[in-house]
């Protein structure tokens, strides 16, 4: 859909009834447009940060009401997805038919319907506005997530050897050289990656996520002081209490 932002925004959904403490991170990623494969736009830019999500929630203006095919967009993003990644087009979709509450969005329905049957993909009609459907779409994601698996990455033919899957919410906290703080963990750095610190509401969500990982006491634990260093991924500040 179009620009709304130059800056994927990251935000945190409660699950709700699937359990009270159930939550996962969601990263708004707009503007990917025709020649985004090719880095047009910020095609790249966006597209990398789609390389860091387990499931895509493909969501298209089911109204039509500025003149676009909802059909049409489905498929022209997964060309550029195709063509820049085959493992990202391989992830698993979800198709959320949004703008249903505006004249259009019904005779487009049974079209989405057909597309989502023929890819075998599940297919929600939504209302962002009212939130029509967004307890159904947020609990199919969850189910999603829970059932994910990640491809392994290798080359066709490639032999492919197990080994100990590394638990991404692993938090752990080192001393470079320098004697500086290094906070390291896979999902948390993800996380710093995909955070634009300048947006206010962004960086709540970042503070939010740093509290309830406890990341605060960790540091705390092993000494920290006010005014020290701490690095995360390519971000470095100086801690406050």
């Amino acid at each position: 859909y179009h620009f709304t932002t130059i800056t994927p925004v990251l935000g945190v959904v409660n699950v709700g009834e699937l359990g009270d403490e159930k939550t996962f991170v969601m990263a708004d990623i707009p503007g990917l447009i025709d020649g985004a494969s090719e880095g047009v736009g910020l095609g790249h830019d966006f597209l990398r940060h789609v390389e860091r999500t387990k499931i895509i929630v493909h969501i298209v203006d089911a109204s039509g009401i500025e003149g676009r095919d909802p059909v049409e967009d489905y498929y022209k993003i997964n060309k550029e997805l195709k063509l820049y990644s085959e493992k990202i087009a391989r992830r698993t979709q979800i198709l959320a038919a949004n703008k249903m509450d505006l004249p259009g969005a019904e005779e487009n329905l049974q079209r989405l319907r057909e597309l989502a049957d023929k890819e075998g993909i599940q297919l929600f009609p939504i209302c962002a506005a009212t939130g029509q459907g967004l307890k159904e779409l947020i609990n199919a994601v969850a189910k999603a997530l829970d059932e994910y698996v990640e491809e392994p990455d290798a080359e066709e033919g490639e032999k492919i050897y197990e080994a100990q899957a590394e638990d991404p919410d692993k938090i752990t906290i080192s001393r470079n050289i320098s004697g500086e703080f290094v906070v390291s963990g896979k999902s948390l750095e993800k996380l710093v990656a995909m955070t634009n610190f300048g947006n206010d509401e962004a960086l709540r969500r970042f503070q939010y996520i740093w509290r309830i990982k406890g990341i605060d006491k960790k540091l705390q634990e092993r000494g920290i002081k006010e005014g020290e260093t701490v690095h995360i991924g390519d971000m470095e500040f100086e801690y406050r209490e």
